[in-house]
């Protein structure tokens, strides 16, 4: 993330004070410290051993609108059950 955020600083000028949402793969303290010198602040669930982090309540519902929608993707991008035959029929029923 830090590479990507180097590589296209641009991301952050333009919109000061942004907020990023990670996994519970985005820790440690030098990685924090650089998001917070950037004006990004962290949101990620809180591992084991940590105290709560801010924001930690909202995880887990969050979690399940995602997989919800992530199911409902995978039924209408499912090749073997969109019923599109031809690629203009695929196209409709991605686009549905």
């Amino acid at each position: 993330m830090l590479d990507l955020l180097a590589a296209e600083s641009h991301l952050i000028a333009i919109r000061p004070g942004q907020t990023l949402i990670g996994d519970k793969s985005y820790f440690g303290r030098d990685f924090e410290q650089e998001l917070a010198q950037q004006g990004v602040q962290l949101l990620r669930p809180t591992r084991k051993g940590e105290r709560q982090r801010p924001g930690g309540s909202l995880f887990k519902p969050m979690r399940q609108v995602i997989e919800s929608e992530n199911e409902t993707f995978k039924g209408r991008l499912d090749l073997e059950h969109h019923r599109g035959r031809t690629p203009c029929g695929v196209i409709a029923r991605v686009m549905q």
